[in-house]
Order: C-alpha cells, then sequence, then structure tokens
C-alpha cells in the first residue's frame, strides 16, 4: 500500500487490485498474438461500422426497455430500420 499527498496536505493510500492488473497483462497477451490479433481486427471492420451507423444514423445509443426477450424485440427494429436505410440508398442508386 503506498501513500500520496493530496494538495490540502493529507495522506492518500492508493491500492493496487492484483487480480485486475493480472487479468489485464493476460488479455494484452491474447490480444498481441497473431491469431488472436487478426480476429480482433476483423472485429473493427465486421462490427463496428453496424454500431456507428446505428448511433450516427438513428441516434440509438441505448435500449428502452429491460428483458432479454424486449431488447432482442427491440434490436431487432432497429437492424430492420438499418436494412430499409440501405435498400432505399439501393433504390435511389439504381434509379440514377
Amino acid at each position: 500500500i503506498a501513500a500520496a499527498l493530496t494538495p490540502k496536505g493529507y495522506f492518500k493510500r492508493i491500492y493496487v487490485n492484483e487480480n485486475w492488473e493480472y487479468f489485464k497483462s493476460k488479455q494484452r497477451e491474447l490480444l498481441s498474438a497473431p491469431e488472436t490479433g487478426q480476429i480482433y481486427a476483423q472485429r473493427k471492420i465486421d462490427v463496428e461500422p453496424v454500431f456507428g451507423k446505428m448511433k450516427a444514423s438513428l441516434h440509438f445509443n441505448r435500449f428502452s426497455v429491460r428483458g432479454f426477450d424486449k431488447v432482442t424485440k427491440e434490436a431487432g427494429i432497429v437492424i430492420l430500420a438499418l436494412n430499409i436505410m440501405k435498400l432505399v440508398t439501393v433504390g435511389t442508386n439504381f434509379k440514377n
């Protein structure tokens, strides 16, 4: 347990969670491995643009319901809206 001084001169104790540090280092090792890093990099291409589109276009930042079934239905509606937006884009490009 290390001690540090606060701006007013009091002692402040700094605690380090050893379990947290262990798991962080383990994940860092896994992500630095070539095959795991490649999977993680592919996620940025496959998944992240969809979430970005949900946030930017639909302003969807959080679910408004609770419970797995309700969240599944709301996610389905949001994904349906994204697919309709894609169809509209394809339709307008097809006309031109």
